[in-house]
């Protein structure tokens, strides 16, 4: 008889040993056989309202991340956590980590004192005229192709390449085709792919010539190449093998009086079309035909609105402003009039490669790389690094604040263009590249291959990292909580580039890891989610315990919400 309970115990895999007593001097039941029991950093899925039994062996926590995993932008689906056996954590909160006191401050974009950059402007403004610019693709594929010389002779503009010192003449107004308000601007500087144009009507106390000198040779040493090898080569439609920075008024102008917020810079895909229209093919008259972009310009004095501008705050924009827009006007270009896509990307994806490109910016600046899983003490090291995270960087870790602090409400499909959402979008960009990769090799194939397609959104994303797109959500989902902290988690549930346990705490106006993290009550839980988003719970099971754990709710077979417990301790 001893002999039979020694083994049924075994295959009952309780994690109380055979014949022991609890304190109350009596032997506890052993867990139902279907109990699961799992060491610590294990998980398991709980999923199609089938109940999942833990065996609670010493006692353990648990995090439990509730996913939905429809690949869809929009919608919103609810779900409920049935338990039983189960207690309230021991602590509940996000990890801790522990914040490194120095004087080496890194900041953190979204915590400025001041207005804040109003990065959507370019979006929206784009957006806005989505359906339109689409029923011109074809006509300006046909009028590039079957003339390539209509395109440069019909640029009121420029053509070919300006001398320092010429005056062009650029339509500045954010009216898409129809609408022409014509501005001087000077040539001040030609480098060998930035001409960098200067509005005659901007306010004085600009930018040196020096100044503007150093722009062209960042953009052609730094920007252009770094944009260009990880994102595909830009079209070249007025044939003079540059790229316009136009610094303009006309930005400044967007910004209200007292407001909150500035607009920094855009790109325009209204200036790769055709200007003139034929019998059968119509264009866009208020085209600069140009790859350009418009930036912001100094003005010391505040004479545009009465919002003053110094030189210095322009100047520690303006680089990672031409990195963010230059892969937007990469995209929409290559879209165009390379990858003959009939639309273009859309927002919140155009947005997060953009994302990318401010962290690669980053990564080249400061001389390290994706991977390494940088910590605060990394960044810190030398004032390269740091002032590269604090110009380059800051604004992702900003934004990705921003959705851990909600991340039930946010997710990085969603169609909102929040920075919430391209936080996310950012982040789960460099998750899903970095797994990709984990076997070795650069990160370039991965950028390039997103960005020259033909299709767009969700679809995009499958092509280039799997059919698989729920299950990469949910695993990322985990990864906010456990990576760097949770021992012997799985690699999926981790973020080999950035340890941001200890980097969120070092920020400026930091003073934990900002997830939010919910106890699990013991009756249950129920809550509404967006897809590709999680609401993230902690709860214990007892010693000698059995909880039970029932996640249910959705409507459709996609959105079935699926939670991933992941044994803390």
């Amino acid at each position: 008889m001893k002999a039979a309970a020694l083994v049924a115990c075994i295959l009952l895999v309780s994690t109380a040993a055979c014949g022991s007593t609890d304190s109350t001097g009596t032997t506890p039941p052993p867990a139902p056989s279907d109990a699961i029991t799992l060491a610590a950093g294990a998980s398991a899925i709980a999923s199609n309202a089938q109940q999942l039994l833990i065996a609670g062996g010493s006692g353990g926590e648990y995090l439990l991340v509730v996913t939905d995993t429809a690949p869809t932008a929009t919608g919103t689906s609810s779900y409920t956590v049935t338990a039983s056996g189960t207690a309230a954590p021991g602590t509940v909160s996000a990890p801790a980590a522990t914040r490194v006191p120095s004087t080496d401050q890194l900041s953190n974009a979204r915590s400025f004192t001041g207005p804040t950059l109003d990065i959507s402007y370019g979006a929206r403004l784009n957006e806005r005229y989505r359906s339109r610019f689409k029923r011109l693709l074809s006509a300006a594929r046909q009028t590039r192709f079957n003339n390539r010389r209509v395109i440069q002779r019909t640029n009121a503009a420029m053509a070919g390449v300006p001398q320092v010192g010429d005056i062009v003449q650029y339509n500045v107004d954010q009216d898409p085709c129809d609408t022409v308000v014509l501005h001087p601007t000077q040539i001040v500087a030609v480098g060998n792919v930035a001409i960098i144009a200067v509005d005659t009507l901007d306010p004085p106390g600009g930018f040196a010539t020096a100044d503007y000198q150093r722009f062209a040779a960042n953009f052609d040493t730094l920007v252009y190449p770094l944009d260009v090898a990880n994102f595909g080569t830009p079209t070249d439609i007025d044939q003079n093998g540059h790229i316009v920075i136009l610094f303009t008024r006309a930005v400044n102008e967007l910004t209200p009086k007292n407001s909150d917020f500035f607009v920094g810079g855009f790109f325009f895909s209204r200036d790769l079309f055709p200007k003139v229209a034929s019998p059968t093919l119509p264009a866009c008259p208020g085209s600069n035909i140009a790859e350009m972009f418009y930036m912001l310009s100094p003005d010391p004095t505040g004479a545009i609105n009465g919002n003053v501008r110094t030189r210095g705050f322009v100047d520690t924009l303006t680089t990672a402003t031409l990195g963010h827009e230059f892969q937007h006007l990469i995209n929409a270009s290559r879209r165009v009039y390379v990858n003959n896509a009939d639309d273009f990307e859309v927002v919140w994806l155009n947005e997060g490669l953009s994302h990318v490109a401010e962290e690669l910016l980053f990564y080249r600046e400061s001389g390290l790389a994706p991977r390494q899983n940088l910590t605060s003490a990394t960044i810190r090291a030398n004032n390269t690094a740091r002032l590269a995270f604090n110009q380059d960087q800051s604004s992702n870790a900003g934004r990705y604040r921003e959705y851990l602090k909600a991340p039930a409400k946010n997710s990085p499909i969603r169609d909102d263009d929040s920075l919430a959402t391209r936080g996310a979008t950012w982040d789960f960009l460099r998750y899903a590249t970095d797994r990709k990769m984990r076997g070795g090799g650069a990160d370039a194939p991965v950028w390039q291959a997103l960005v020259n397609s033909a299709t767009t959104g969700v679809p995009n994303l499958r092509a280039v990292y799997g059919s698989d797109l729920g299950g990469m959500f949910r695993d990322w989902s985990v990864s906010h909580y456990t990576d760097d902290v949770t021992p012997s988690v799985s690699v999926d549930f981790s973020q080999p580039s950035w340890n941001w346990h200890d980097i969120f705490p070092a920020l400026s106006g930091g003073s934990s890891y900002p997830l939010a993290v919910s106890p699990l009550p013991t009756s249950g839980a129920s809550g509404s989610i967006v897809p590709g988003a999680s609401a993230f719970y902690r709860f214990a099971v007892p010693a000698n315990g059995v909880g039970a754990i029932t996640v249910s709710g959705g409507t459709t077979g996609a959105g079935l919400p699926i939670g991933t417990i992941v044994r803390l301790r």
